[in-house]
């Protein structure tokens, strides 16, 4: 069927242009040719249809029965690229006669008057002929004129008609109206329309194809991309094909995530955003420990699409994303199992320290946001397309046995209810905690959103302080609000949590007020309310690597 239709349009595309340029030189000619009697000499070859052959075989003469002046009739045979007829012989002269035929009149040939005082001479249109003094020395004069001083003294032009009569070549004002006829030379091939005919049949069968060969091309384009989508479709619906479980990661039984976790008990909670539906620890048989983490239940995403979210995101693997185990979907539960990462979410670090617990000190903490930093600059510059993590925060950061920091749920957002995201939408007092002016405004997401997240948790990981949080004076207060007059005031080392100072050995370990600058400085430039105007993640690695030296002797 295809190669059927490229065939169609291939003759269509060839053969509906060369018609139409047929169809152009057939119609080009605006005079009505008379075709020559008998008695004329006619060349196929040489001249164009309607056209005769003069008898020394050098030009084309054309009789055209159409009444016009003398300058009329000469610019309609220049646009044959041609003039009125030269006369230079007697067998031209009877030649022409014969064309002219019994027209009383007479017709128009290219003779023109050469004004003088002296004689009466003739000129030829085309500039090239010569006048043939054996044929007369000078014409027989009409309308009253019998000597050289008439023509003198008259202001009308004086043009050539060849007649029938005794006098073959006569005197006429240019402006009367006669028939006339053409002449042209038989090496010059260019005739009107006719000498684009070449040109005309090129650039058709040109056009042509590349019409049908860019048809062709879209065709091909259009067919290959559907058999794609149909190949897909059916490796899709095929269920040998779409296990859906690549070798690194497992599909989880209900039964076998409830034996892992103790029936899901409180004693194997962890702490974290119960909202989304809870944390909890397991043992699986081989030994090895995990983070199952339930999801609110949702009767709107098939089992196909979760598994098919988990596969896309278990393919990520970087030393800073908590790695996917494997996941479950039972009647609209929804499970995913990770690795466990031994010392808990930062937020518990930050803020539920026990009394008498370790603390994170200032080198503890520039770890943390660098390792965060270069697990969301992968999520960004390394893998293709983008992936965007909408949702940094401290509860999603665990911290390992060093404290690096491996960021949580990528990709998760995607599974949470919009009520849950819409709830942290607005924090307590107006504020929008995380997330970005203009995701929150315009419902717009980019990876500048995560670098505006990033921000807000970095000044959260100096301070100590949640992004919103009550005070007794002013109620609720943004983190920001608090910030920014100890930064117009440069007074920035009360902006460190003073949890730095009481888990800091010695005074060495305290942070100079310059190191404090240039992270927080950073910080401001990741919250730029202008999305462009925040750096990428890479130049905030590159940064934060920069501040981490600089330690107070």
């Amino acid at each position: 069927m295809g190669e059927s239709l490229l065939s169609l349009l291939v003759i269509a595309c060839v053969v509906l242009p060369l018609s139409a340029s047929s169809s152009v030189l057939n119609n080009s000619v605006g005079v009505q040719f008379v075709a020559p009697s008998d008695r004329e000499n006619r060349s196929e070859a040489p001249c164009p249809s309607g056209w005769a052959t003069n008898p020394s075989k050098t030009n084309c003469f054309a009789y055209m029965a159409r009444s016009q002046s003398w300058n009329e009739s000469e610019t309609q045979c220049n646009g044959y690229h041609g003039h009125l007829a030269a006369v230079t012989s007697f067998q031209e002269l009877s030649f022409v006669q014969n064309m002219c035929g019994d027209v009383a009149n007479g017709c128009w040939v290219g003779g023109r008057d050469i004004n003088s005082q002296a004689y009466l001479g003739w000129k030829w249109s085309d500039n090239t002929s010569e006048w043939n003094d054996s044929i007369i020395v000078r014409a027989p004069l009409h309308s009253g004129c019998t000597n050289l001083s008439c023509y003198a003294k008259t202001s009308n032009e004086w043009c050539t008609l060849v007649t029938n009569e005794t006098a073959p070549l006569v005197a006429e004002r240019c402006n009367g109206t006669h028939y006339f006829i053409c002449m042209l030379d038989i090496e010059d091939k260019c005739y009107h329309m006719h000498c684009h005919m070449d040109y005309l049949i090129i650039l058709a069968v040109v056009s042509g194809l590349i019409l049908c060969t860019t048809l062709a091309v879209v065709i091909w384009l259009l067919v290959y991309k559907r058999s794609k989508r149909r190949r897909k479709s059916r490796k899709l619906s095929n269920p040998a094909a779409t296990a859906l479980v690549p070798p690194s990661w497992k599909v989880f039984t209900s039964e076998e995530l409830r034996s892992i976790t103790k029936n899901f008990s409180e004693g194997n909670r962890l702490l974290g955003d119960a909202k989304t539906g809870g944390t909890y620890s397991g043992l699986l048989p081989d030994g090895s420990r995990v983070a199952v983490k339930r999801l609110k239940r949702s009767s709107f995403q098939r089992k196909k699409e979760f598994y098919s979210e988990i596969g896309r995101v278990a393919r990520l693997h970087h030393p800073n994303l908590v790695a996917v185990k494997g996941c479950c979907y039972d009647h609209g539960d929804r499970y995913i199992v990770y690795e466990f990462i031994a010392n808990g979410p930062l937020d518990r670090w930050l803020h539920h320290i026990p009394r008498g617990g370790r603390s994170l000190d200032w080198a503890m903490r520039m770890k943390v946001a660098t390792s965060l930093a270069q697990g969301i600059a992968f999520l960004h510059d390394k893998v293709k397309p983008q992936v965007v993590h909408r949702d940094i925060r401290a509860s999603n950061v665990l911290l390992d046995e060093d404290f690096g920091a491996h960021l949580m749920g990528v990709g998760l957002s995607k599974f949470v209810p919009w009520e849950v995201m819409h709830e942290r939408t607005v924090m307590a007092g107006g504020t929008y905690g995380y997330l970005a002016p203009e995701f929150v405004y315009r419902n717009e997401l980019t990876t500048k959103s995560d670098v505006y997240s990033f921000g807000v948790l970095l000044l959260e990981i100096v301070s100590g302080r949640r992004p919103a949080q009550a005070v007794d004076s002013v109620g609720w207060q943004s983190i920001f609000e608090w910030a920014t007059p100890l930064v117009h005031a440069h007074r920035y080392p009360e902006l460190l949590d003073p949890l730095i100072s009481s888990s800091s050995s010695t005074s060495s370990q305290i942070p100079e007020a310059g190191a404090i600058q240039k992270v927080v400085d950073l910080v401001y430039a990741c919250t730029q309310h202008v999305p462009s105007m925040r750096p990428r993640m890479s130049h905030v690695v590159h940064q934060l690597q920069l501040a981490q030296p600089s330690i107070l002797n």
